[in-house]
């Protein structure tokens, strides 16, 4: 039988294999979610953090799933939020400066 507070290999998500790590950004431990200055559950997770899953490094950002929200509890193994067309306009484009 397997404990329940964790998903099996099948049901993992971006955000728990992320969250298997601690923040070198905002000391987040690991299980739980980045959290912004003020203390807030943050809108993605912090760069260093998921840069630490292989599969991620690539990735310009991983969003931090919905029912991890700010004044929420969050429950491990919950979806991930829908993916992001990749046809559509979006803000994450790196734009960079040179002199």
């Amino acid at each position: 039988m397997t404990d329940p507070q964790q998903p099996s290999p099948t049901d993992r998500s971006d955000a728990d294999d992320v969250e298997q790590h601690a923040c070198p950004k905002c000391a987040a431990q690991p299980g739980s979610p980045c959290r912004s200055r003020g203390g807030a559950v943050a809108s993605t997770y912090h760069t260093r953090r998921f840069t630490m899953v292989p599969r991620l490094k690539k990735a310009l950002r991983v969003p931090t799933p919905a029912d991890r929200g700010p004044g929420r509890p969050w429950r491990p193994g919950t979806p991930p939020p829908a993916p992001i067309d990749p046809d559509l306009p979006s803000a994450d484009i790196r734009i960079g400066y040179a002199r």
